[in-house]
């Protein structure tokens, strides 16, 4: 292989970082297509929230810290503002927060297992042996969780958009597509 050439990704692996990714770029459009300036959910948003200080001193806790009721309150608010922008019914909110909210307990205890395992990682690799059968161990086992993670999320992700209408995926789409370029133009700025 030429030097300045990088070796081929394996079919596993790039079907892996394909799902992962599509359902990143899925999962943070739908949380985020709030934030475009000029639309009705922005606006909504902006006098819903920020002209009644709603957000003040309390609206950045990490998501771990959050209690179940206080990550349903999230996800509620946040389809709340999406479903304005595509127009969405009452029953269609309800059965996406139900959906996101599912998924959302799910992935909280990731992050306590994720610090558990660093100082477990941490221990065995200053011990006097190397226990490298307990490190491919631990390996294995993070990589299962990644997975099962990752089909959630496709799957929610697959969940959410059978409940909304093509006209309201297109809608959503056109969003994130003016989501996206509004990032990447505050990118180039900077």
């Amino acid at each position: 292989m030429p030097l300045n050439q990088k070796p081929p990704i394996k079919p596993r692996k790039r079907i892996f970082i394909a799902l992962a990714a599509t359902a990143g770029i899925a999962f943070a459009g739908v949380f985020t297509v709030q934030a475009v300036a000029d639309s009705k959910t922005y606006q909504h948003f902006k006098t819903e929230y920020v002209n009644k200080a709603a957000w003040s001193g309390h609206g950045h806790k990490r998501f771990a810290d959050l209690s179940d009721a206080e990550i349903e309150k999230r996800i509620d608010r946040i389809v709340k503002h999406v479903a304005i922008e595509i127009d969405a019914t009452d029953e269609q909110r309800a059965k996406i927060v139900s959906l996101l909210t599912a998924v959302a307990m799910d992935m909280k205890p990731v992050r306590e297992r994720m610090l558990a395992s660093r100082d477990e990682l941490h221990a065995l690799l200053v011990a006097d042996q190397i226990d490298r059968a307990a490190l491919e161990a631990m390996r294995v086992e993070r990589l299962a969780e990644v997975d099962q993670i990752s089909k959630n999320l496709v799957t929610a992700v697959a969940d959410v958009a059978e409940v909304l209408t093509p006209d309201q995926r297109k809608v959503l789409n056109e969003r994130i597509i003016e989501l996206r370029s509004m990032f990447h133009r505050r990118g180039r700025r900077h």
